[in-house]
């Protein structure tokens, strides 16, 4: 990889991220303290649909924003006429919890989705870059240590995802008052090589670290197709570019904390390595990947830190010949297993379902009671599903067989 920074001057990324020099935040370290119990709010998942004008939507990302807005969660994802379009734009919405929900109160609505906004489009990209883009795709969000919202968005000048780059932003308000988080800032265009800068792409957040920095996974999806982790410092500059693992064909890398000093990662298997979805671990080094329990068939899976445990979003295929995204599953990670040669996520409940069709590329974002999960349905429209923390508790109990939980619509 060094071959890629040819021009070796003092503001050069490392090559190696060294995890145990980090000071990682958990998610859960960052929340408010806990509300009173949800009473019997708590003992189903809560489902939304987000209103979609355009004839497909796809690849969202939700972010919990309370620490910076006066809304709850924000919801990106890109929408047009069909993925790759050049209609296709960011859109993005609001949910907001009832205050009477927030005084324990069960006679109304525990929130709503506000009707999403165009957000970005390739030709405000343009303006904003000064190059001229053709489309856009995935986007991500996050809130780093210092409250600073960020927006990194995959866009494309010419040909296909394979040419794209990814392009940072920030989202700001205009005033204090209001904390809307609609204000666009242009930061710059990632140049993750001094030679060929494109056939990068983003689809999961960053990791938090304690200064105001970050560690965000990308993706090469050219020629071998590898993950990587690139190390933003509390100014915001490029530290480091270290790939996680040196497995081929592995895409769209999902990574989190294990500890404060230590992280961990899966990935999208393009295809090859009969499916099985792997596992990489970092800390002073990335180890060798493992395999686990579970199959990956070219879809987007998702870790997220929950209750002092890991959990994965993840489409597991019930039958050989079906679409393999239409199920969508909630998996928990027996973490005495990474000792082992075999990863094993133990299966807790199964999020939704959608006969020949898909319900997929999972994001997710926590509060003090609930796991707010979106996730693509159909490509119709976006979807979301606010599970309350004590229903993973109960399944976690109750883990001996995969169970569907009862449902509120």
């Amino acid at each position: 990889m060094c071959a890629w920074w040819c021009l070796i001057n003092d503001e050069t990324p490392k090559t190696k991220l060294d995890f145990s020099q980090q000071n990682l935040v958990l998610p859960e370290q960052n929340l408010l303290s806990p509300p009173p119990p949800l009473n019997t709010l708590s003992q189903a998942i809560i489902y939304f649909d987000i209103p979609n004008s355009r004839a497909s939507a796809h690849a969202s990302a939700i972010v919990n924003i309370s620490s910076v807005s006066n809304k709850d969660f924000m919801l990106l994802y890109f929408a047009g006429s069909n993925e790759g379009a050049r209609d296709v734009g960011i859109y993005q919405s609001f949910f907001t919890f009832d205050k009477d929900i927030k005084k324990n109160r069960v006679d109304t609505q525990i929130g709503y989705w506000s009707e999403p906004r165009l957000l970005l489009d390739a030709p405000t990209l343009s303006a904003l870059s000064g190059k001229f883009i053709k489309k856009l795709g995935n986007p991500i969000t996050f809130v780093d240590m210092q409250g600073r919202v960020h927006l990194f968005v995959v866009g494309v000048s010419m040909g296909g995802w394979s040419t794209s780059k990814i392009y940072w932003l920030l989202l700001e308000s205009a005033s204090q008052l209001d904390k809307n988080l609609q204000s666009l800032r242009y930061m710059q265009e990632l140049h993750i090589s001094p030679l060929l800068n494109f056939s990068h792409l983003v689809r999961t957040p960053a990791m938090s670290k304690s200064d105001g920095g970050f560690i965000l996974p990308i993706y090469h999806e050219l020629a071998r197709k590898y993950p990587l982790l690139l190390e933003f410092s509390p100014s915001l500059q490029l530290t480091s570019i270290t790939r996680p693992t040196q497995l081929r064909s592995q895409l769209q890398p999902s990574f989190v904390p294990l500890t404060m000093h230590s992280s961990i990662g899966i990935y999208r298997n393009h295809k090859a390595y009969e499916h099985t979805l792997y596992v990489s671990e970092c800390s002073t080094i990335c180890a060798d990947s493992k395999p686990s329990n579970l199959k990956n068939y070219d879809a987007s899976s998702v870790l997220f830190n929950a209750l002092d445990s890991l959990f994965l979003l993840h489409n597991q295929a019930s039958s050989l010949t079906g679409n393999k995204r239409e199920e969508l599953w909630i998996y928990k990670l027996l973490q005495s297993s990474l000792k082992d040669s075999q990863v094993i996520f133990e299966p807790l409940l199964q999020l939704d379902t959608l006969l020949d069709n898909e319900v997929s590329y999972p994001s997710v974002a926590i509060n003090e009671s609930f796991v707010h999960i979106a996730y693509t349905h159909g490509r119709t429209h976006i979807k979301t599903a606010l599970v309350p923390k004590s229903l993973l508790v109960k399944s976690t109990k109750q883990n001996s067989q995969p169970q569907q939980i009862e449902a509120e619509l």
